[in-house]
């Protein structure tokens, strides 16, 4: 029986808006807490808890790297009392009101704790993971490997007889017993080298571009083409060799599909709980004033 209901209890918790209905106990909880811990009912007591004085010594041992004294120790709490004081009579004159920063602070603060709450909350199983693995697949695959050289033609040497001396240079190349044979001797100067072995595709792009990076990863290998553009000019390519980067094993990369896993689930959850924060809230706009002269124009125009 008890087991059945234990099972129950197990499924309902890994649904999203179960979880959501726990984060936001959780949440009712903490702040309850928050606001609680230092306070007495008429906001004119100020306690200092054990927890507070154990927080107090954690931060000035991991500052210092050492324990503070009974007066240091005193004087942390002395500055604590004084804080919880201030803050207090600051809300109470309203001074929180209608401050940007103090809006902006405290909206970053609930962000990070509802961020913190989802963390503690999920814990996907094998299954989940594997079904995120099969859908995104492509995010694991290592990058194709690429060995090409390219020879260049300038077209501010050139001028309009760039193409046409391209076209020459590629039946030269095509002829070589060896297909990159004194490859020195064609072509123009270039501030890139000429040899690229076993580059991605982002390491290409970063060089020459994208257009002429899409186009070099199509080419097939072992024969001269061209030409190819550039952002600098026109290129003849040869091919060496394009390794396919094999498809990825879910147990060599399980440990990142976790992590991208939570990554989303966070997200998605404090959505929901935003999205519910904002709910409960109807937006109106305040109409703005009339400007002196508005309504002696409208009866004229009238």
């Amino acid at each position: 029986m008890l087991s059945g209901v234990k099972n129950i209890v197990t499924r309902m918790a890994g649904q999203p808006l179960v979880q959501f209905l726990i984060l936001g106990a959780i949440l009712y909880v903490l702040t309850a807490w928050i606001w609680g811990s230092n306070a007495d009912e008429d906001g004119k007591t100020i306690v200092v808890t054990a927890t507070d004085v154990s927080r107090l010594d954690a931060g000035w041992r991991a500052r210092w790297n050492r324990p503070p004294t009974e007066e240091e120790l005193l004087g942390m709490v002395r500055e604590y009392v004084r804080e919880v004081a201030l803050y207090r009579h600051a809300v109470a004159m309203g001074l929180d009101q209608n401050d940007p920063t103090i809006r902006r602070m405290l909206s970053q603060k609930l962000q990070n704790l509802t961020q913190n709450m989802v963390e503690l909350s999920l814990s996907p199983s094998e299954q989940e993971l594997r079904s995120y693995f099969e859908a995104n697949t492509e995010r694991y695959r290592s990058p194709d490997l690429i060995t090409f050289t390219q020879v260049f033609v300038d077209p501010d040497l050139r001028d309009d007889a760039t193409l046409r001396d391209a076209e020459k240079i590629l039946v030269e190349l095509r002829s070589l017993a060896e297909p990159t044979e004194n490859i020195q001797a064609f072509g123009d100067p270039f501030m890139l080298q000429r040899y690229y072995p076993q580059k991605d595709e982002l390491e290409i792009r970063k060089l020459f571009g994208g257009g002429f990076t899409q186009s070099v990863f199509e080419l097939a290998p072992g024969e001269w083409h061209g030409p190819v553009l550039s952002g600098y000019g026109v290129h003849l390519v040869y091919v060496h060799h394009l390794g396919k980067a094999p498809k990825p094993e879910f147990e060599m990369v399980k440990e990142q599909v976790k992590q991208q896993w939570m990554d989303e689930k966070r997200r998605e959850l404090q959505d929901q709980y935003i999205n519910e924060v904002l709910a409960g809230y109807e937006v109106e706009f305040e109409e703005a004033p009339e400007e002196p002269g508005d309504e002696a124009g409208s009866e004229a125009a009238g």
